[in-house]
């Protein structure tokens, strides 16, 4: 579904993501890790043409769209809940929520603000209030439910779980699930919670300095502690 690379990033003269490739299949799952620092969220506003410059080929179900901008994109199925969230301050909870549906693609029927309201029950008594008034925890999963209000074929999460308690944590991790069980919804996930990542996804690629330096399935990263140790532990 989802094949980038090799793709380079910059932010002015600072080349950060460096050669990187990447895949994601249909309805699959996959993990980004990395320290801070690594490029993980550069490498996703890259795929979604959300800051960096970025060099090479990203291509959606089989076409580029190394040309189209970033609502484009969205347009064609990918949805981006960047790292800061960036929900609209002024507007309640259900307004935020119904802005997403103006992403969904041709052909594609977005949620209802109610349909969401089900995936996410905490939002449906915070209906009415306003972005701003909000919680971090409830900010983040506001942010998540008006990114796939929109049903999108995949959904990248950048940090999701930073900042959050742990039972925010295991919470968020049963929705996504949730949701992309009920809609075969492709995941694209950076993390430093590697529980969370290995609860929503098969198999990760490991960034250090920009540049991919494992990639594998979960089972084989078991088998190497040395990746953790040299490339996660603080």
């Amino acid at each position: 579904m989802l094949e980038v690379g090799p793709l380079d990033a910059f932010y002015g003269d600072s080349y950060v993501v460096q050669g990187v490739r990447l895949t994601v299949g249909e309805g699959e799952g996959v993990a980004i890790l990395g320290r801070n620092g690594a490029g993980k969220s550069t490498t996703m506003k890259a795929i979604m043409a959300g800051g960096p410059r970025a060099v090479g080929p990203v291509l959606h179900r089989g076409t580029s769209i190394a040309d189209l901008a970033d609502h484009e994109r969205a347009r064609r199925g990918l949805a981006l809940v960047p790292e800061d969230r960036r929900i609209y301050p002024h507007l309640t909870v259900a307004e935020n929520i119904a802005m997403g549906r103006h992403a969904a693609r041709p052909g594609a029927t977005p949620y209802t603000v109610e349909e969401i309201f089900a995936f996410f029950p905490v939002l449906r008594d915070l209906a009415q209030r306003l972005g701003f008034e909000l919680s971090g925890g409830q900010q983040q999963l506001l942010a998540v439910a008006r990114a796939v209000v929109a049903r999108p074929d995949c959904l990248l999460l950048d940090e999701p779980t930073e900042g959050l308690a742990p039972v925010l944590v295991e919470a968020l991790a049963r929705q996504i699930e949730h949701i992309r069980s009920a809609d075969g919804m492709a995941l694209l996930l950076t993390e430093q919670n590697v529980w969370f990542a290995r609860k929503s996804t098969t198999r990760l690629y490991l960034l250090d300095s920009g540049r991919v330096v494992f990639e594998g399935s979960w089972d084989a990263f078991d088998a190497r502690p040395d990746l953790q140790s040299r490339y996660l532990a603080l």
